[in-house]
């Protein structure tokens, strides 16, 4: 059997005697918590719920917001049921409901019409299809063929007037000519294929070697 509150006198100031085995009932907090405690941002999106806190007053609206600064998301708790029955308060001078504005209702003249339906036929001039919109509503096509690796400008073929200019795109794209051979240049060659064939076939040490041998 479960075992009887003790009497408020037992409790310090302040303090109710209440069963902890009914918290949920007596203890709003509480109750808050544990309804949305496991809820997901995931579990929430697939039943089309927010996942993110959301100001209910029109856009632009630069004054208090308390669900935004309060930081609550879920609408099943205490602060959004406090916020709904201060809006229905007539000794309250409290904002109405933008649930209608934000929800995209044309609910502030009295005889609302909606949207207007603008014409849609034929507003676009295309060629037929709808890919290949005319001016001013898409890019003109040039006459000249755009500029890539394959096309070269016409304001760039002067230099076919002149040979020196003609010639000297091949002659910067030639090997370089090397200077006569002597004796020397011989020798130095020479010299210089023996060393790097002794390096080729020398021994290079591992790091474990050079740290041996800094170790002795």
């Amino acid at each position: 059997p479960r075992a009887a509150p003790a009497p408020p006198a037992a409790l310090g100031p302040g303090m109710l005697a209440r069963d902890p085995a009914d918290q949920w009932e007596w203890h709003e907090a509480h109750r808050d918590m544990a309804k949305n405690m496991y809820r997901t941002t995931y579990s929430d999106a697939t039943l089309w719920k927010d996942t993110y806190v959301k100001s209910d007053f029109p856009t632009g609206y630069a004054g208090h917001v308390p669900v935004v600064r309060f930081d609550v998301l879920h609408g099943n708790t205490a602060v959004s049921r406090t916020l709904q029955l201060r809006k229905h308060d007539p000794s309250r001078d409290s904002f109405p409901s933008f649930q209608s504005q934000l929800c995209g209702l044309p609910s502030v003249t009295a005889f609302p019409c909606g949207a207007r339906k603008n014409p849609t036929k034929g507003v676009v001039p295309h060629s037929g299809l709808t890919t290949d919109p005319r001016p001013p509503w898409a890019l003109t096509r040039g006459a000249l063929a755009p500029l890539n690796q394959r096309c070269t400008p016409h304001t760039i073929r002067r230099n076919l007037s002149s040979q020196a200019l003609v010639g000297a795109g091949a002659a910067a794209a030639a090997e370089p000519a090397r200077p006569p051979e002597t004796p020397a240049t011989k020798h130095l060659r020479h010299t210089v294929q023996v060393a790097n064939d002794a390096a080729l076939l020398g021994h290079m040490p591992t790091e474990s070697e050079v740290l041996a041998e800094q170790m002795r």
